[in-house]
């Protein structure tokens, strides 16, 4: 037997495998062809935290098209609203357990909203996320959503 193993796409091309390769090289070779691209998703964050919809929403659409899931991006916005509702009862980041620059971003983001606004945006993130998992919508929508009428 050779140390090749031939057989077709469904396309009907040839397409060659070295049974000898180890699988990890195999495995990363198929996994860097799907890489993300560039997307800054801190860059959503903070069209999030500047309450710029127009911006959020089409940032949103760039993350999506990048590869990102809406699920990875959830947990981002999910961490600027709490990261800002942290900063807003606090005084200065050693009262927290954030680092010093995530921590004046999102004090200074925090302005942009009221107290109320805060707790209602994190209130819509936790019982959308759970409705979805429950399949009561679905994230993506709950996102688009969210975005649209900070």
């Amino acid at each position: 037997m050779s140390d090749n193993f031939f057989h077709k796409n469904i396309f009907g091309e040839v397409v060659d495998f070295d049974l000898n390769e180890p699988e990890e090289a195999a495995f990363a070779e198929a996994s860097a062809s799907r890489r993300r691209s560039d997307f800054n998703i801190f860059s959503l964050t903070d069209a999030v935290g500047a309450r710029n919809k127009k911006e959020a929403w089409s940032l949103y659409q760039k993350a999506l098209a990048s590869g990102l899931s809406a699920e990875e991006i959830f947990w981002k916005i999910f961490w600027i609203t709490k990261s800002m509702m942290i900063a807003s009862k606090t005084k200065n980041y050693t009262e927290t357990e954030m680092k010093e620059f995530p921590y004046k971003k999102a004090k200074q983001y925090a302005g942009n909203f009221s107290k109320d606004e805060l707790e209602k945006l994190s209130e819509t993130l936790v019982v959308g996320y759970h409705n979805a998992r429950r399949g009561i919508g679905e994230i993506d929508s709950l996102i688009e959503k969210l975005l649209l009428n900070l």
